[in-house]
């Protein structure tokens, strides 16, 4: 475990934090975390500040297996960390907790190099929490991969994003159906994702859904694509407004083979969603989207992967 002490106003931006953990967030299952000896506890806690130069840079680091960072490094003004799993993938009992908070003028992208993965689970589930809090005038981009539930996982997934007016965001999940090219589609047993959004103090957005083979969520999934792929997105920023030509743009994308859906918030941000009929289509329209908003903010595009010179 690598971990590095933040500033003294710590106590405090953590009281914060538990006050937004409250009891009504735990979503009721029909199954129960059953952490065995072969099961992991993981964290992974993340402060974004400037440093002494007025970089961005990590002044708070802290994580514990299955969680672990690649060395940090600057794309411009904006440091890319990639957050990996060493393991195999997530197993029963697994718990990750993950705390990223990003301070004034600081810019983080938050990235995966490769495709996040949970295994067979015949008893017990995986379970993550994230907390993304963005102050005012910081900028965050969390881009993981692909999320593949192989066939008989059971995973629960709650986050929770604070955006303070004047901050920037951009929160993106991505959903597999499973391990496609070993044909298990939608084999999986049971997932459960609820996210909440608050923009300063006020909530305004608040979502969960629950797929399980059989269900209608599932069957609707179906209807539109054997092999859906699924990928949603959170956008925050000062910079944007609802008459910004971005939107028609990103509306335009949309084909027989790709839907996507793009809609305001109550106050300042708007949803994302895209379904796919595979892989490659996703990754090519959530590239272009991603272009396509950089655009609009008039920002150079960070590149999601280190490039070597």
């Amino acid at each position: 475990m690598t971990k590095y002490e933040g500033s003294p106003n710590e106590e405090a931006r953590r009281a914060s934090i538990d006050a937004l953990r409250t009891s009504d967030f735990v979503i009721p299952s029909s199954f129960d975390i059953r952490p065995s000896s072969f099961s992991l506890q993981g964290h992974l806690n993340l402060v974004c500040g400037l440093d002494s130069l007025g970089r961005s840079s990590l002044r708070r680091q802290s994580f514990r297996a299955p969680m672990h960072i690649s060395k940090p490094h600057l794309d411009g003004n904006t440091i890319v960390v990639n957050v990996i799993n060493p393991t195999a993938g997530l197993l029963a009992g697994d718990v990750i907790r993950s705390d990223i908070h990003v301070e004034d003028r600081a810019r983080l992208l938050l990235t995966s190099p490769s495709a996040n993965r949970a295994h067979r689970m015949p008893s017990g589930l995986a379970q993550v929490e994230q907390y993304f809090h963005v102050t005012q005038g910081a900028w965050l981009e969390n881009w993981p991969e692909l999320f593949i539930p192989q066939a008989g996982t059971r995973y629960r997934q709650q986050t929770t994003l604070r955006v303070e007016p004047g901050g920037t965001a951009m929160l993106w999940e991505l959903l597999a159906p499973g391990r496609v090219a070993s044909g298990e589609i939608f084999a999986f047993a049971e997932l459960e994702w609820t996210t909440k959004v608050f923009f300063g103090e006020r909530l305004v957005a608040k979502e969960r859904y629950r797929l399980a083979p059989g269900e209608p969520s599932i069957e609707t999934l179906r209807q539109q694509f054997p092999a859906a792929y699924y990928a949603s997105g959170f956008i925050f920023s000062p910079a944007l407004r609802e008459s910004s030509g971005v939107w028609r743009e990103i509306h335009d994308l949309h084909t027989e083979h790709t839907w996507i859906g793009c809609s305001a918030l109550a106050c300042g941000g708007w949803s994302l969603r895209v379904l796919a009929a595979d892989s490659i289509r996703l990754r090519k329209t959530l590239s272009r989207i991603r272009e396509m908003l950089y655009g609009a903010l008039s920002e150079p595009v960070p590149a999601l992967r280190r490039v070597a010179f």
